[in-house]
């Protein structure tokens, strides 16, 4: 790197320039195209920022923002190495980066469940200091899920379920591809970070995001990261529906008579493979019937999977809108961004889901 060096064009000003109109501009904050100096919201990073999140969660905002970026360039690289061994099976590997990691609050264990333990706990605190604490939908989910866990498992049919799930390499597969998936969305952390601004900010600050845009230009991949965690989390909506079904029915196959509100097919799915066919969107409908559970499914919208991937979709860089043929009047990058956000606290959760049913599974859990 000793060799090269990179110049810039620039104009040098004079003491007597005008000063006003100089604006300092961060990318990844949302600004506006006309500011000029010290013109309020918009015109600066630090000022914007302290106008959007005002004195009483700035301090919040900026404790996220660096909390994130630190999880994502320190904690995330371990804990996905961590788990790739535990994947693997590499035991060796696993003991060594786990002690590395935990340093004397890691207790080497030999069981399948105590390994899944370390893995996800590992990842699962990487992921939490990525993603802020004001929004509840995926806290009382998880919440209300493991309730429904832990009652289930008392039932053979939902044991045979987890282990049938595992026997059949799904588990396997799913929690790879959940862990690739993820680690695309960390390494383009900073193109979605600022999506925290819709959860942190207050109620009676929301609109003046409508006037700010960020100098951005990354449209293609926060479509692909949409609809990549947007399919892989839908793949995780069986055991979501096979617990539900053990609490109602007893069986983790058995959906009964009624047929979630909204939905206009006239029988509910004969089993879990059934309902695997069925599309998202309908899938998804059978989630959110559940209460608790409709905050979390709110974060996977099939609508904007749709709109985002339509051949005509693109980025309005003049307007700062999202638009396409069928959708003309556009949604706004910032809150694209927004949605990316919420699409990867979706993501974390499914590692937690996909860690019940590891534990369920195990050999040493089954008597």
């Amino acid at each position: 790197m000793d060799t090269f060096k990179v110049e810039f064009e620039a104009t040098q000003l004079s003491d007597d320039a005008n000063h006003e109109m100089i604006v300092t501009v961060d990318p990844n904050v949302p600004s506006r195209y006309e500011s000029v100096t010290f013109d309020g919201l918009g015109s600066g990073p630090s000022l914007t920022l302290l106008m959007l999140a005002g004195n009483d969660r700035i301090q919040d905002l900026m404790m996220c923002l660096s909390r994130g970026n630190y999880a994502a360039e320190n904690l995330w690289p371990q804990a996905r190495r961590l788990y790739e061994y535990y994947l693997e099976g590499d035991w060796v590997r696993f003991s060594k980066i786990a002690e590395e990691s935990f340093g004397d609050e890691w207790t080497r264990g030999e069981t399948t469940h105590e390994r899944a333990a370390v893995a996800h706990h590992a990842v699962g605190t990487a992921l939490a200091n990525m993603i802020d604490d004001h929004h509840e939908a995926s806290s009382i989910f998880m919440g209300r899920f493991l309730r429904k866990h832990m009652a289930a498992i008392q039932n053979d049919r939902y044991r045979a379920f987890a282990v049938a799930e595992s026997e059949s390499g799904r588990i396997s597969a799913l929690q790879r591809s959940l862990l690739d998936v993820t680690d695309h969305f960390v390494q383009r952390f900073e193109c979605w970070t600022m999506g925290v601004l819709g959860r942190v900010i207050p109620d009676e600050n929301r609109e003046a995001l409508a006037d700010l845009r960020l100098f951005r230009d990354e449209f293609d991949t926060l479509r692909d990261l949409y609809q990549q965690g947007f399919e892989i989390a839908c793949k995780f909506l069986r055991y979501l529906v096979a617990v539900q079904n053990v609490i109602k029915r007893g069986d983790p196959e058995l959906f009964g008579v009624d047929v979630p509100a909204g939905l206009t097919r006239k029988n509910n799915p004969t089993g879990i493979a059934s309902f695997e066919k069925m599309a998202n969107a309908d899938k998804l409908h059978y989630v959110s019937a559940v209460p608790g559970w409709e905050g979390w499914v709110s974060l996977l919208s099939n609508k904007t999977r749709n709109d985002i991937g339509h051949a005509t979709a693109r980025h309005d860089l003049r307007r700062g809108l999202i638009v396409s043929s069928e959708n003309p009047a556009g949604i706004p990058y910032l809150d694209m961004v927004a949605k990316v956000y919420g699409v990867f606290d979706v993501l974390a959760t499914c590692f937690q889901i996909v860690r019940q049913i590891r534990v369920v599974s195990s050999p040493d859990f089954i008597d």
